[in-house]
């Protein structure tokens, strides 16, 4: 006890050591006394309906009195057998482990605290692991000995902690796990909580129940062991199975992706400095349409179901997969570094145990999708569905694939290829071969851009090329006239921040994007050629009802309003007679509308990102670990993938007169020159012609193509950069490394 006490005061000490401010920012006698009560903050919607509350301590606070002796008696058989003996701090087990920081030089330190000390540090203190907080946890957990009774301490502690499954307090806990009041608690139902405190995550028992029940047995042997059971009971609580009432705390909120996204970004935001967005009562007003966020979640939710059903009834998964995935997992390296078993052995066990691997293989071939819609006049947020998962989890652990993903967009991205030829003056109706190009790559190897579908054709204006994504017409579009520099330029100019490799398979889409990057690139589009800074928050308001933050749409020129318009017209292509028909053969849209489909190699990444004058909206489907990918184009291209949920969001929006979005129609700017077409050809048609069609024109593109600047012996701009090959007898040479995806 003596050497306990030096060490005691030394840690005391230590004010001296490193600075007279160490124990700045304590809690005083009167804060422990009297806390002030913490406000949620609300997260509203632009019409008006409640999102979110953000807070710490949601929570029903219960007395001791009112939680079953059970559950005290775990905790302290757990985590603290001297409680009702020490003042706050435990000087032998402190001594003990204060020794063996030193002796191993940790920099993060650990071990030896008290119920009151955990009760402090989650009150008043931070999670850091250094030996400065572990001063201040000392001193505070001594006052709030000083301050309240040993059971009022248990109380405070056990209506504070988390017990995953979003509930705080062990009333919530109860009801959530075994929906009944903390009273009633079973020995067993009480260890089970108490167990969860170790890591809310790994020992929660309605994801691994085995994982749970271990500890929970492990902690009904502690409760005998200090004399809080008899071992009669002990052998029935053990012997009693895990039977759950799993009712969890929905406070995630209608758009939990989204609030989720706000929480994380709202915090960086200059003008809420020394802002508590937990306590200090804020109201935010966010962009977000409660209404368009239900479509968007249904049409995910249902598309989402489809294509799980289409993946887990033809995908088998190979052994060399499915070895890698346990060697990846975190049982195996806790085998494997932790218990010390030898790899072999280690994969032996877990490859025999049938339920794990099957529960370890349907986590990593869950569908993941993603929906995000923007007002294109002011990049308004309006819906935002960043996953597949909606059920109760706390989401501030949910990986959002809206902004946090980023995969390549395919095809999806070759309207910036496209729109940098027109804004050069080359016509939509100017004509590119459509065959295989090989093309010589760094490696010395050969790269064939072909189409997804292996087919192939004549002269085919870029118009149709966009239409029925044609790789092969737009590789020879960029080859020719273009360079992967320009074509980053112009991507760039039109909002794509992510970085982009100069390489012309940049084309069909390889570098990649997030959803929310593409959105808000296609806002150029149906913005006539500006697009806006996503804005998912106008105002912050304290509580008191005071303006602390506001902002506004923030605008940028992406294109020429002519070229963008040309582009608009070979978009709207896609949806009327190309791959994105479906939107009106199947799903019936009326309205003036244009977008692009867009799928990668293997059918990794399936895209629509699609447009009316009113709300651009992009939907994403895939899979978190890219070995995982759809197992047919039948199911798993962007027209079949994502464009279902995509128009279904759009229908519902457009059908609900609440929304008062009008079918109105895409602006022509006045220096566009149309010019009646005669048939499928390039030349001027009387408008009497009955197969007559408009062409579109750039002035720029207009004066070029009608004096005759581009022809079939036009010379490639890159002719000198890469060796241009005849396709034949090409289909066989080695592709460049990392090859491009197969787009459609």
């Amino acid at each position: 006890m003596k050497v306990a006490g030096l060490i005691l005061v030394a840690l005391l000490g230590t004010g001296t050591l490193f600075g007279i401010d160490l124990f700045k920012g304590l809690p005083s006698v009167e804060e422990l006394e009297h806390p002030k009560p913490e406000l949620a903050s609300l997260v509203y919607s632009e019409d008006g309906k409640l999102l979110h509350k953000f807070f710490l301590k949601n929570r029903t606070f219960v007395p001791l009195r009112s939680i079953s002796r059970w559950a005290p008696a775990a905790l302290i058989a757990t985590e603290d057998v001297t409680f009702y003996q020490h003042w706050g701090v435990d000087l032998r087990r402190l001594a003990i482990a204060f020794g063996e920081n030193i002796i191993k030089g940790r920099t993060r330190w650990q071990g030896a605290s008290t119920i009151t000390q955990q009760l402090a540090k989650n009150l008043f203190l931070t999670q850091e692991r250094t030996l400065s907080r572990k001063a201040k946890e000392l001193v505070t957990a001594v006052q709030l000995e000083r301050t309240y009774t040993k059971d009022e301490i248990l109380a405070l502690y056990l209506n504070t902690v988390y017990f995953g499954s979003g509930a705080y307090g062990i009333e919530s806990a109860a009801q959530t796990y075994f929906g009944k009041p903390a009273s009633q608690l079973t020995i067993p139902e009480s260890a089970t909580l108490i167990a969860t405190l170790k890591n809310p995550t790994a020992y929660d028992p309605s994801k691994y129940p085995s994982a749970s029940l271990s500890r929970r047995n492990l902690i009904i042997g502690l409760m005998e062991k200090e004399g809080f059971i008899t071992h009669a009971q002990t052998v029935k609580a053990k012997a009693t199975p895990l039977l759950l009432h799993y009712t969890p705390v929905n406070h995630q909120g209608l758009a939990p992706y989204f609030t989720e996204y706000l929480r994380q970004t709202i915090k960086t935001a200059s003008m809420l400095e020394g802002i508590n967005v937990y306590s200090d009562g804020l109201t935010i007003q966010t962009t977000l349409d409660s209404r368009m966020q239900q479509y968007a979640q249904q049409a995910i939710a249902a598309q989402a179901a489809f294509l799980q059903g289409q993946f887990d009834r033809s995908w088998r998964c190979p052994e060399s997969l499915k070895t890698q995935f346990i060697k990846e997992s975190d049982r195996f390296k806790e085998m494997v570094g932790e218990e010390g078993i030898p790899e072999n052995v280690a994969l032996a066990r877990l490859r025999a145990d049938a339920t794990w691997v099957k529960n370890l293989l349907y986590n990593k071939t869950r569908v993941q999708m993603a929906l995000v819609a923007l007002d294109p006049s002011n990049g308004h947020v309006k819906a935002w569905v960043g996953g597949t998962n909606f059920g109760p989890d706390d989401y501030r652990y949910q990986f959002d694939h809206v902004w946090q993903a980023k995969r390549q967009p395919g095809s999806a991205f070759k309207p910036f290829v496209y729109a940098a030829a027109i804004d050069k003056g080359i016509p939509a109706n100017y004509r590119i071969l459509d065959q295989p190009l090989a093309l010589k790559s760094g490696n010395g190897g050969m790269w064939v851009a072909r189409n997804a579908e292996g087919g192939s054709g004549g002269m085919t204006t870029l118009r149709d090329a966009l239409a029925y994504s044609l790789n092969q017409v737009t590789v020879r579009l960029a080859y020719e006239f273009l360079s992967p520099s320009e074509i980053i330029s112009y991507a760039r100019r039109m909002g794509i921040s992510s970085p982009m490799q100069p390489n012309l398979s940049i084309a069909l889409g390889t570098s990649e994007v997030s959803p929310l990057e593409l959105a808000r690139a296609y806002t150029t589009f149906a913005n006539n050629g500006t697009w806006c800074d996503v804005l998912p928050v106008t105002k912050v308001l304290d509580k008191h009802g005071r303006v602390i933050a506001e902002h506004q749409p923030s605008s940028h020129l992406g294109l020429d309003p002519a070229t963008n318009y040309i582009m608009v017209t070979m978009l709207k292509d896609v949806i009327d007679r190309g791959t994105g028909i479906a939107a009106r053969a199947r799903y019936g849209l009326d309205m003036e509308v244009a977008g692009k489909t867009g799928t990668t190699q293997s059918h990794r990444d399936a895209w629509f990102a699609g447009f009316t004058p009113k709300l651009v909206a992009v939907v994403w489907a895939g899979f978190d670990d890219e070995r995982v990918h759809f197992t047919s184009m039948e199911y798993g291209q962007g027209a079949r993938a994502a464009l279902p949920a995509w128009a279904n969001f759009m229908k519902s929006c457009y059908a609900d007169p609440a929304l008062k979005l009008e079918k109105t129609y895409f602006p022509m700017p006045d220096n566009v020159i149309a010019v009646p077409t005669a048939g499928s050809s390039s030349e001027p048609s009387d408008v009497l012609n009955r197969n007559v069609s408009v062409e579109y024109y750039t002035p720029k593109g207009y004066s070029r193509y009608h004096a005759g600047d581009f022809n079939s012996n036009s010379t490639p701009v890159n002719s000198g950069a890469i060796e241009l090959q005849d396709s034949t007898g090409t289909q066989n040479m080695p592709a460049p490394a990392p090859a491009p995806p197969q787009q459609f």
